[in-house]
């Protein structure tokens, strides 16, 4: 009797996030990731540096040495943007009730999902979207590549590849549906032309390029429907990007998300020293439409942040000229 509810079904529930997998996949594969404390402000250099890289001969007649004033780059502070999920109840007398006690976690991991969806979308939104001096990219956007003239989907690809080696390698192809299924057709529908065997897959993994197929949508709608529904990358798009750059340290994109304070933590019964995305259960009574039901409620919030900064490192294309 004595048994606090609520935090029983936050535990529940658990921790909304994996401390092994704290990010998608794909996003971990370009990105390098970190968390910021709460209050804790985070910077971003304001322009790429385009110095000149420069050494001269020794001059023999005096040993002079040049010497050039640099300015350091300047820096902006990183606004953080908050997600958060719509608010679920179920009723006190439903779960009380009912042998599915997984309906909560279920929402957990549904919001999760959403979240994880939400975040690739919004990266990959911003590398497409080619502005420049926005929250996301320095002065300079990320290249978009198109195909020329009778070029075909592997000309376009190696096309991406030779405007991006000069910037680093370790390459992976991030990649919607209609264009890896065109990846994986392309030996069969080239049979009749080709005489020497190529295997576009064979091929790209020569060339150091690993295609990843990004599926699934998301909405950000009040509205669940599924014309509200987006894929997270559209069915032609394509994304290459150099994981190992020569001009910069690290991945080109650096995301974070703001640990949750730990108050909020202790409430949902997560580590308080690792939760980073909040999943909250709301005690009794929720007011549903004006309305104190008996009822308890579930949302989910985060706090994150990218940059791209190094836009040298990635091209992107749509393929659907070429497919």
């Amino acid at each position: 009797m004595d048994k606090n509810l609520q935090l029983e079904i936050a535990k529940l529930i658990g921790e909304p996030i994996s401390t092994q997998l704290p990010v998608p996949v794909e996003l971990g594969m370009i990105a390098d990731t970190f968390t910021a404390e709460a209050g804790e402000h985070v910077w971003k250099y304001s322009t790429l540096d385009d110095t000149y890289d420069v050494v001269l001969s020794v001059d023999t007649s005096n040993g002079a040495i040049t010497v050039v004033k640099r300015t350091p780059l300047g820096d902006v502070e990183m606004p953080f943007q908050g997600l958060n999920s719509k608010m679920e109840y179920v009723l006190v007398d439903a779960v009380l009730a009912s042998p599915d006690t997984d309906i909560l976690s279920r929402r957990k991991e549904s919001i999760t999902r959403g979240m994880d969806k939400r975040e690739l979308a919004t990266i990959f939104n911003a590398i497409q979207a080619s502005v420049t001096g926005n929250a996301y990219v320095p002065a300079e956007a990320c290249e978009e590549i198109v195909a020329g003239s009778g070029e075909d989907l592997y000309d376009l690809i190696v096309k991406m590849k030779h405007a991006v080696e000069d910037w680093g390698d370790n390459y992976v192809l991030l990649v919607g549906s209609t264009a890896k299924e065109a990846i994986d057709n392309y030996d069969k529908s080239k049979a009749g032309t080709f005489m020497n065997g190529l295997s576009l897959i064979t091929k790209l993994t020569q060339l150091g390029i690993e295609v990843v197929k990004v599926f699934g949508k998301y909405c950000d709608n009040t509205t669940e429907s599924d014309g509200n529904n987006k894929a997270i990358l559209g069915a032609t798009k394509m994304i290459l990007v150099a994981r190992n750059s020569r001009i910069a340290e690290g991945k080109p994109v650096k995301f974070v998300r703001r640990k949750i304070a730990p108050a909020i933590a202790q409430l949902m019964g997560a580590d308080v020293d690792k939760a980073q995305r909040a999943l909250v259960v709301g005690g009794v009574p929720v007011n549903v439409a004006g309305t104190n039901t008996l009822a308890y409620s579930c949302y989910g919030y985060e706090s994150i942040i990218f940059a791209i900064t190094n836009p040298k490192a990635i091209k992107h294309a749509d393929a659907k000229d070429v497919i």
